[in-house]
Formats: C-alpha cells, sequence, structure tokens
C-alpha cells in the first residue's frame, strides 16, 4: 500500500461524512461478507469505508439516488440474469449521468466474448473473475479506483470551482455597500468552498466583519448557522480565542489561512477599511485547488479596494455637496442642517414612493443643493426680515433658473439630477408655482419629492421672516394643500410615515423644539 493507505475498520454508517462510500451489488450474500471480511480495518489517504449492500438493481438505485457520493460500484454482471449488470452500467452513465463513479463488473463465469464487449462498448473501469477478486485482489481493485475517483472529483471540483468564480465574479460589483459586498462574497466563498460537496443540505458557519479607519475593532455585520447572533458584536467576543489568533495572523500578512476546518481571508483598502471573511467549510478542503480559491480571493481583494475607493468619493461627494447646501444657508441666515433633513426626508419620500435603488440615490445626494441659485440673489432681498415686495419676490423667484443655468451642463447624474430639482422644487401640483408653471407629473419627481420635504422643513425652522411654526399647523397646511400645491400620493407617504419625518428633525436639530400634539389625519 501506498504512504496513507492502511487498513483501518469499516464504517458502514452512512452518515460517515468523511469515508469513502462503495456499493456492492450482488444477490449472493456471502459476496458481500467477504468484501467487507477482506476490507475490514481498510483505509485509503487516512480515510475509512462505508460500504453499502443492494441485493437487486431496484434497491442499488435507490442507495445510489441517496448517496450521490459513492467512490466505487462493486457490480455482480449476472445481477437479475443475462448480464443485466451491462444495463444498468449504461443507466448509471447515461440515465444517471454519474460518470464518476468507479464501476467494477465481477462475474463468476469466464466468457471472453462478453468480456470483450463490456469493456469496449460499456464505460467500465474493471471486469473481474469473482473468487480471484474477493481472494487475491480486493485490494488493489478498491485501491486503483478510489485513486481514479479522488482524481476525476478534483478536475470536476476545479471546474465546478471555476465556473462559481466566473459566475459570481462580476456580482461583487453590483453590491452597493460594503456590509452588501461582505455578504455577497461570504456566499459566494461558501458555495465555491461547498459545492463540491454531493450533499445539498449544507449548513452555513461563518461570519463577516469590518473595522473601518475610524475604528480599532473589529464587528460583526454578517453571521451564518451558529454565528447567527453575532452581528453588531466585536469579533473578538464572537470566535474562540485560536480562530482570533489566525484573524490577525492573516491581517497582518495579507495571506488566506486554509486549514481543513476554517477558512480566514482579509482585505484592507487603501483607505484604512478592512473586513474578514470566517468560514468553517463541512469537511476538509483538500478536495479542492487551493490555487482556485486563492483566485477568488485575488478578485474580492481588488473589488473590495474599488467598493471602498467608490465609496470614499461618494462620502466625498455627498459631504461637498452638504457643505455647498449648508453655505447657502449660512448666506441667508438660515439654521444649519437644513439641507441635511432635506436630503433625508427626500431619500424617504423616494423609497417609499418605489423609486429604484439608484434614483433614491441621486435624490438623497442632489437634494442639498436645492436652493444653490440663491447666490445670486442680492443680500438685502435675501436677508430681509420684512414682507417682500412684488419686485423683490420676483427676484427671488429667479434663484431657480440660476441654479439650473449653473448646473444644467454638467455630465454628471447627481449634478443633473440638481438642476432638475433646483429648477422645479417650488413649482405646485396644480400648475400655479414658478418658474415655469408645470402642473402635476409635468414636473419631475424628484422636484415634487424634494417640494414636499423642503416646505416641511422650512415651516418648522425658523427664518429671519418668521418664527417657526408648530407640527399641528404644519399638518394642516399639508393636508389642506394635498393636490394642490403638493402631489398627494407624497403627502400620504409623508402622514404614514410621519414617526421618521420627526425622528430626523429630532436627530439633525437646530435647538428648535417643535410642538406636537393630537393631529387628526
Amino acid at each position: 500500500m501506498t504512504k496513507g493507505e492502511g487498513n483501518s475498520s469499516i464504517d458502514n454508517n452512512d452518515q460517515a461524512k468523511n469515508s469513502w462510500k462503495i456499493l456492492v451489488v450482488d444477490t449472493d450474500n456471502f459476496v458481500h461478507v467477504m468484501i467487507k471480511e477482506v476490507l475490514k480495518d481498510f483505509k485509503f489517504e487516512d480515510k475509512p469505508l462505508s460500504i453499502f449492500s443492494a441485493y437487486s438493481g431496484p434497491e442499488a438505485l435507490k442507495i445510489l439516488s441517496k448517496n450521490k457520493d459513492i467512490a466505487l460500484v462493486i457490480l455482480d454482471l449476472y445481477i437479475g440474469g443475462k448480464a443485466a449488470g451491462l444495463k444498468f452500467t449504461r443507466y448509471i452513465r447515461e440515465v444517471i449521468e454519474n460518470s464518476a463513479v468507479r464501476i467494477v463488473l465481477m462475474t463468476s463465469l469466464e466468457n471472453g466474448r462478453l468480456e470483450k464487449d463490456a469493456i469496449l462498448n460499456y464505460d467500465i473501469n474493471g471486469y473481474e473473475e469473482k473468487n480471484e477478486l474477493l481472494s487475491k485482489k480486493l485490494h488493489t481493485v478498491v485501491i486503483s479506483s478510489l485513486r481514479a475517483y479522488r482524481d476525476i472529483m478534483y478536475i470536476n471540483n476545479n471546474r465546478k470551482a471555476m465556473e462559481q468564480i466566473a459566475a459570481s465574479s462580476s456580482r461583487l460589483f453590483e453590491t452597493n455597500s460594503i456590509t452588501n459586498f461582505l455578504s455577497t462574497s461570504f456566499y459566494n466563498l461558501n458555495a465555491i468552498i461547498n459545492s463540491c460537496q454531493e450533499t445539498s443540505d449544507l449548513p452555513i458557519n461563518g461570519l463577516a466583519a469590518i473595522k473601518d479607519f475610524n475604528g480599532d475593532s473589529f464587528r460583526v455585520v454578517v453571521g451564518y448557522g451558529r454565528y447567527e447572533n453575532c452581528v453588531g458584536k466585536l469579533l473578538t467576543d464572537s470566535i474562540s480565542k485560536m480562530d482570533y489568533y489566525m484573524v490577525k495572523k492573516v491581517c497582518m500578512t495579507g495571506n488566506l489561512i486554509i486549514t481543513n476546518d476554517k477558512y480566514v481571508s482579509c482585505y484592507e483598502s487603501s483607505s484604512g477599511i478592512k473586513g474578514i471573511i470566517f468560514i468553517e467549510p463541512m469537511g476538509s478542503i483538500d478536495y479542492m485547488d487551493v490555487e482556485i480559491l486563492d483566485i477568488f480571493h485575488k478578485n474580492i481583494t481588488a473589488a473590495f479596494e474599488i467598493l471602498c475607493i467608490n465609496k470614499e468619493i461618494e462620502e466625498t461627494q455627498k459631504e461637498i455637496l452638504y457643505i455647498l447646501g449648508e453655505v447657502m444657508e449660512a448666506r441667508s441666515d438660515e439654521t444649519g442642517n437644513h439641507a441635511k433633513r432635506v436630503s433625508k426626508y427626500s431619500q424617504i419620500l423616494a423609497e417609499k414612493y418605489g423609486l429604484s435603488k439608484r434614483d433614491v440615490m441621486l435624490i438623497t445626494l442632489a437634494a442639498p443643493i436645492h436652493d444653490v441659485g440663491k447666490v445670486g440673489i442680492p443680500d438685502s432681498i435675501l436677508l430681509k426680515p420684512g414682507k417682500l415686495t412684488p419686485e423683490e419676490f420676483e427676484i427671488v423667484k429667479t434663484h431657480t433658473t440660476i441654479g439650473y443655468n449653473l448646473l444644467k451642463n454638467s455630465n454628471r447624474d447627481v449634478l443633473k439630477s440638481a438642476a432638475i430639482i433646483a429648477h422645479e422644487h417650488h413649482e405646485r401640483f396644480d400648475g400655479k408655482g414658478y418658474p415655469r408653471g408645470l402642473k402635476g407629473e409635468e414636473i419631475h419627481i424628484f422636484s415634487r419629492i424634494v417640494g414636499v420635504a423642503d416646505v416641511f422643513d422650512a415651516l418648522g425652522s425658523p427664518r429671519v421672516y418668521k418664527k417657526p411654526w408648530v407640527m399641528n399647523d404644519i399638518l394642516s397646511y399639508f393636508k389642506e394643500e394635498r393636490g394642490k400645491h403638493f402631489d398627494p400620493i407624497l403627502v400620504d407617504i409623508l402622514f404614514d410615515n410621519l414617526d421618521e419625518f420627526i425622528e430626523i428633525k429630532e436627530k439633525y436639530d437646530d435647538g428648535v423644539e417643535l410642538e406636537i400634539s393630537n393631529f387628526e389625519l
């Protein structure tokens, strides 16, 4: 026997996950007893055998259907009479489409013509005389068959893994948050690692954790199986000390750690954000080329870096737009968080209205600069504490067109959206707004949404020309102007989600308390 091939006890329990499975098909019980006795204590590559016995073709097919990972079938040629073993072999290959299992035919009758036909025309891997097989050749046949099965599975598993990588790599770039990205990466890594296992009901045990550039500890963001309840906890409180030592080692070296029962990888972006994926595979990973996992690891690393860079650009862009919005507020002596609140309100309205994720993102980023055109309004008018004259109000109204003209030539979708919002957020649903008197759905949905968000916040905020309204008066105004000033659907969304709006108002408060009492919607 080769290195790693010794004698150990046969494991006949089909629940033994880490064993080589052999199916013996023969009507003679003596054959089953002999094979089990000869192979008693047998091991191949430190794995024992699980031997299944079938005494008819239908019984054998039932066992094969329940055990997709049977490595070797030792089959009586004359099972059921008239060389039915050949038909059974063809059924395995062509109907069940199992090309991996090794099939050895055994017979007690000498028939050279039949042997030649079986070898030439049927996909078998051995043709043995029964007595000689049981007395002399069984170990040799089993070892050569298991070697062949192992190599076939190795090739098939790597092919499956490469197909999985090809299918999943593109999906990595579709995720729009770091948590979603790690969740997708975890799922696909687990699928690649465990796709080679024949059982379909594999539990998933593992987690993903993030440490951003402001943090000093990893926190779990995704958990599966026995780690499901760890989401939100520190990584140090979620895994064993030995496993955490592996994580630290991976973070320091940047290399994968793959053991028989652990997969640990770390992804670090140039912005300082780190991600960890920790998986407990079912069974050993030795059936799969580690280089395959390394290929996918490199794909994840590249995608993680791109995602973090894009995230940083997005956050920078958002911050710049907030700052620009706040600059306009400061110039007009308005409250400091108006732009941020309008952005958050617009996000809620857009989501509840059913806009796409991309449109929600665009309106959330563009809403803070809805009043950018006020840069062209003189201070004497913009900061006037009293009522404006009709001529002065006409000048104020031009901030919509000024803002549109400032932004309209941009090729960036965010600024294109901002141009539309700046131009139309003072239009009214009944057509009595400005600057163009658009009506109903002639007004872009972005502008209708920001129009609701802007007025809701402005009424509850102090201005140089007014005190903040109490909430009941704000709600009464929206109820009265439903279908007139505002899109009625958006007003309904506002009322249905009022708690979320008030929560945002309180979170980004300017120190102005709203008086809220019972209001009949």
